[in-house]
């Protein structure tokens, strides 16, 4: 495959227009992101609107920051055709300028980080090194004797993971492809077929679960995001899944290794060369990665992820280690949970706190409970270690593939 085709870079516009808005439009996250949205629908502003049921109504900040997504995304700068997104109004016209970008440039992609730190980051990838990486785990799962003639995907396909295994290997077996409302609607009706590939994340495969879904004996599933519990990864299977199959990767890096058994080790992809305990080489850029997780290798090719690295901060020139501060503050008799970030609003790093109030327990405005958590600290932390601003909130905050999300994206919730 040489090119992607015009539905694929369609899909992953409306992807791009649903985060934007979503990201711009605070609380209106979950309508935009369960539309479907179709080859004709358009962006326009309020001014020339019609009334249309697939017009997109926008106003200039947000039209300028969608274009701004698609460009860096399919690198169209680099053919200098960046403004014909602004002369023209659908996905489909958006499409073909992207297509004839694709033509005589660059086919590279740049995906952005969905984790837990505030500032986002945003890593280029290779075209090349992506199909490669495709048909590499297309060629894994058949060796396990998984036919695959449907992608079921509740990933977003502008996330790597859901580009990999919803664009690009739909692409590459020329198979359909179902996504996001339609996908998670057609699994809980409980009508998947044999040979579906659902392309999920831990949160959503926990929530089939706890509703007790079944499966077809021969459909199969993908898991990525983040680690699987290993009960909820018997559960399918024990509810008619033939495998599911586990990626271990991040959007720095793209895919690292894979597994279809969370008692065995992941196998590295070919892309990797092992450099000491927690360091790959990509064998094509010859770069040197470090990876997240401390890491217990069973052989050539062959690994373990243990627990993530510690991540060591340093404030004021002292080292602190925010985990080690969350784990105190989830002493307090009031707090759940909590977690512990740097704090870039600040223009000197400082730390700031996230508290997850027991609601059985908790009384009084989230206020108070930061002033008695400040109060709690002040003998149990050394100066430089006490967070400068807290938020509360009931739970964690994740976003679309049950990742953790910073809590500073939400304004509202902040407390100083």
């Amino acid at each position: 495959m040489a090119k992607l085709t015009s539905s694929s870079i369609v899909d992953i516009l409306g992807a791009i227009i649903a985060d934007e808005l979503g990201r711009l439009r605070m609380g209106d996250e979950q309508l935009w992101k369960g539309r479907q949205w179709q080859s004709n629908t358009q962006i326009v502003f309020a001014s020339k609107a019609t009334g249309d049921a697939q017009e997109v109504i926008v106003d200039s900040f947000e039209w300028m920051s969608i274009a701004s997504r698609v460009v860096e995304f399919f690198q169209l700068d680099s053919s200098e055709l960046e403004d014909y997104l602004l002369r023209f109004s659908t996905l489909q016209q958006w499409a073909e300028v992207i297509e004839t970008s694709r033509e005589d440039h660059r086919l590279d992609i740049t995906f952005c980080s969905s984790g837990s730190v505030a500032q986002v980051s945003h890593h280029r990838h290779d075209w090349m090194a992506l199909l490669a990486e495709a048909q590499f785990f297309v060629d894994f799962i058949k060796r396990h004797d998984v036919e695959i003639e449907r992608v079921v995907s509740f990933v977003p396909p502008h996330h790597i993971y859901g580009f990999i295994f919803s664009v690009l290997i739909p692409e590459l077996l020329d198979i359909p492809v179902v996504r996001g409302l339609k996908a998670f609607s057609m699994t809980q009706a409980q009508q998947l077929t044999n040979n579906d590939l659902l392309i999920g994340f831990p949160a959503a495969f926990e929530q089939f679960v706890q509703m007790d879904t079944t499966f077809p004996p021969a459909a199969n599933a993908v898991c990525s995001t983040g680690p699987c519990a290993p009960a909820v990864l018997n559960a399918l299977t024990r509810n008619g899944l033939n495998s599911v199959f586990e990626i271990y990767g991040s959007t720095e890096t793209a895919g690292v290794g894979i597994r279809n058994d969370p008692n065995q080790p992941y196998q590295l992809l070919s892309r990797w060369i092992k450099q000491g305990k927690e360091q790959l080489m990509d064998n094509l850029s010859r770069e040197l990665i470090d990876l997240p997780d401390s890491i217990q290798w069973h052989g050539p090719g062959l690994f373990e992820p243990l627990k993530r690295n510690d991540e060591v901060l340093s404030i004021c020139g002292k080292s602190v280690h925010p985990e080690a501060i969350a784990d105190v503050i989830r002493q307090h008799p009031n707090i759940s949970d909590a977690r512990v970030r740097l704090n870039h609003a600040q223009e000197s790093h400082s730390l700031k706190a996230l508290l997850i109030a027991d609601p059985e327990q908790r009384s009084g405005q989230a206020e108070t409970l930061i002033a008695q958590v400040r109060t709690w600290l002040a003998d149990k932390l050394e100066p430089h270690e006490l967070p400068k601003r807290f938020a509360v909130r009931d739970s964690i905050p994740t976003n679309e593939l049950g990742k953790e999300i910073d809590w500073e994206s939400q304004p509202d919730l902040m407390r100083r």
